[in-house]
Parts: structure tokens; sequence; C-alpha cells
């Protein structure tokens, strides 16, 4: 499963930090990969809590308060045609006071809260593709070119999604793996990463020619 921490999640889904560390005390969208449960530990969120969490702020940017969507969240998941994922799983409609569900026909719709009148509807689908082309930009690969031991060597960078920070890493070299606080430290750390596993593979052959 990808996790996908607290900052990412944010650029991702437009949360604040702040917001998703609110709605997962709360319990709105509480990240299902990795808890926040003392020093050290981090949230980390699956793809499903990135579409969930899309979901809350778009239903919170109609005006839904946080109280009405916990109560709307709370029947949905009592309902006798249950899902377990409200947020990712249904058409939802608010009209900034209260809660609509789309049946399966599509002319029908459930008032969750009992009270108000349509106005908008949130489909699922456009949510799920937003997430994923987000994800597309946030977590973009970079190549680069590094030089050690007298060769140029292909490189990647990537943003490391569950613990912050740059992973880069050459392909060539099986296992050549190192990280930095930015792309540029990530680059230099692996010119000294190179130059190691290069050193290990010669003492390595040497051992084996004894």
């Amino acid at each position: 499963m990808n996790a996908y921490n607290t900052m990412t999640a944010s650029a991702v889904t437009g949360a604040s930090e702040r917001q998703l560390r609110y709605w997962d005390r709360l319990g709105i969208v509480k990240p299902s990969v990795g808890e926040a449960g003392g020093r050290g530990s981090r949230r980390l969120y699956s793809f499903l809590d990135l579409v969930q969490t899309r979901a809350a702020k778009r239903l919170r940017d109609g005006g839904l308060s946080l109280q009405r969507l916990r109560k709307a969240l709370g029947i949905l998941k009592e309902h006798p045609d249950q899902v377990r994922h409200p947020l990712a799983q249904l058409s939802l409609v608010t009209d900034g006071d209260t809660v609509f569900r789309l049946t399966d026909d599509k002319a029908v719709m459930k008032d969750i809260l009992k009270r108000g009148q349509l106005v908008s509807v949130l489909a699922i689908k456009p949510l799920h593709d937003y997430v994923l082309a987000h994800l597309d930009r946030t977590v973009k690969v970079t190549r680069a070119k590094v030089e050690a031991a007298g060769k140029a060597y292909n490189v990647t960078v990537e943003p490391d999604v569950v613990d912050g920070g740059f992973i880069a890493e050459c392909p060539a070299l099986r296992g050549c793996v190192t990280d930095g606080e930015t792309p540029e430290e990530a680059l230099r750390n692996m010119r000294d990463a190179i130059t190691d596993w290069l050193a290990s593979g010669q003492e390595r052959h040497r051992a084996r020619a004894q």
C-alpha cells in the first residue's frame, strides 16, 4: 500500500495540515496507514484516505459545518446499505446546511440530515481523478546525472512521501539509494553513495578471488 505523509496529503487535497490534524482528532478522516501515536510517529494516509479528505474539503468549502459533516457521516455508516468509506464511495450533495446522498436511481436522493435544499452534487469520480492528477504533480520523479569515480551515472530523485525530504536512486547500481532534505542534498549524497557502492563491490570481488 502506498502511504503519504501529512505534507503530501495537504498538497494533494487542498486541506491544510492543521485541518488534517483536526479532522483526524474529530474522526472525520483518520489516516489508515499510520496514526500519530506519540513523539516520532507520523500520520500516513492511503490513496482512499486522500479521496475522502478531498471530499470532506469540498463539503466544507460548500459551507457544511464540521458538526453536520460528522453527523452525516455517522448516519451514513449506520445505514442498512452501509459502506465502509462513505466519503470515497458515495455521491454526496450539499447545500451548506445538510447532506444528501444519491441512490441507484439517479432521480432519487436521500436527505441525510432531514432538511435543506439541493444546490450542487459532489461526484466521486472527479474527486478520484483530481487526487490522481495532483499526486502525479506532487510526487514528481526527476532525472539527473551524477559524476562519480570518473563516470556519469543516471539518477532519479523523488519526494519521500512518508518521511519527508527526497530520495535519490541510481538504477544502474542495484541498491544504491540515499536521501536528503532537498533534491540538491540528495544528489550530493548520491555521489558519496555511488563511490561507497563501487568500493564495496571491489571489496567483494577481491574477497571472492582470494
